[in-house]
């Protein structure tokens, strides 16, 4: 009699040999999705920042800071085609978001914080310079929940440093 089929060895075995592969591939794999959505937080703050400058230099109204001082332009303010959604599927808190222009001397500086709430969560990128967001490893600076501390600025108050002139929401 010919027996067409696989024995029951055969389905173990091979059922096991999936099971080892799930077991190294999966971890790999949800890696790999947390380190993109780390760097999607990165790369929207760089994107807060090209937009906060774009928007001072075509907007004449908006006066730069003095030595010392510095401006807040609030996520809320800028323009938002390309903040549809965060990478863990929320949406930015636009009155947490936002990009600091500080004036150290005769040069600017740039610093942008970006918060995403979902599911009752946050996660996101605090108050961090243009400098560090370009560096290699910046996804490390991405916080969640109690970790990620947002400081809500206030005219008159002292951000990184710097006495905030004006805060700039609309």
């Amino acid at each position: 009699m010919n027996k067409k089929g696989f024995t029951l060895i055969e389905l173990l075995a091979t059922i096991a040999i999936l099971a080892l592969l799930m077991l190294v591939a999966v971890p790999n794999v949800m890696s790999t999705i947390d380190k993109n959505k780390r760097d999607t937080y990165v790369e929207d703050a760089k994107r807060m920042i090209t937009l906060a400058e774009y928007e001072v230099r075509s907007n004449a109204s908006i006066e730069l800071p003095t030595s010392g001082n510095c401006i807040v332009i609030l996520l809320a303010s800028l323009d938002l085609t390309d903040f549809n959604e965060g990478p863990e599927g929320g949406s930015y808190d636009l009155s947490n978001s936002y990009v600091v222009i500080a004036r150290n001397g005769s040069s600017y500086e740039y610093y942008a914080t970006i918060t995403e709430n979902f599911d009752g969560d946050t996660r996101g990128l605090p108050l961090t310079s243009r400098d560090d967001l370009n560096k290699e490893n910046a996804r490390n600076n991405v916080e969640s929940g109690d970790e990620l501390v947002i400081t809500t600025p206030v005219k008159g108050s002292t951000l990184n440093g710097y006495t905030i002139s004006n805060i700039i929401d609309s």
